[in-house]
């Protein structure tokens, strides 16, 4: 992305934009199937949403949320999985516009909070969320559950 591109859109993603998702989350480390991904940017999962935003009629950025109950508090809380903009047009907004968009479709999907994690060496990203009034709650823990596992 340079100076004279157009506006950033943020939108639903669908399946055309399956392989420019799958980059993106390919520069945060990740190597997802592409027919995982069509699964849910191509699905109409109730409780999920994948949105892109657009420049010049190229994906740029990515965030994908979904919703999930929160027993304790009686209420759905959405929870961003992915937020990670194209290198190039980092640093230009569209990380805002994204997580600005996400928010939004958190409350319209019902949810009273939007909660994310993030790994410890994103340094930059953490300074991001905190920049958003995002403030750190929690510790998160992950253990792996093969399907052959005990």
């Amino acid at each position: 992305m340079t100076e004279d591109v157009p506006a950033v859109s943020v939108r639903l993603a669908r399946a055309t934009d399956v392989p420019a998702v799958v980059d993106l989350l390919g520069q945060l480390g990740y190597v997802p199937e592409a027919r995982w991904v069509r699964t849910w940017v191509c699905t109409a999962v109730p409780d999920d949403r994948c949105l892109v935003a657009e420049a010049a009629g190229r994906v740029v950025g990515l965030a994908h949320l979904h919703r999930v109950p929160f027993l304790a508090e009686s209420t759905y809380r959405a929870r961003l999985t992915a937020l990670v903009v194209d290198e190039p047009a980092r640093s230009r907004g569209v990380g805002a516009l994204l997580l600005a968009a996400a928010e939004r479709a958190a409350r319209d999907m019902g949810a009273t909070a939007l909660e994310l994690s993030t790994s410890n060496r994103r340094l930059r990203a953490h300074r991001f969320y905190e920049r958003h009034g995002y403030t750190q709650r929690s510790r998160h823990y992950r253990k792996a559950v093969p399907p052959d596992g005990p």
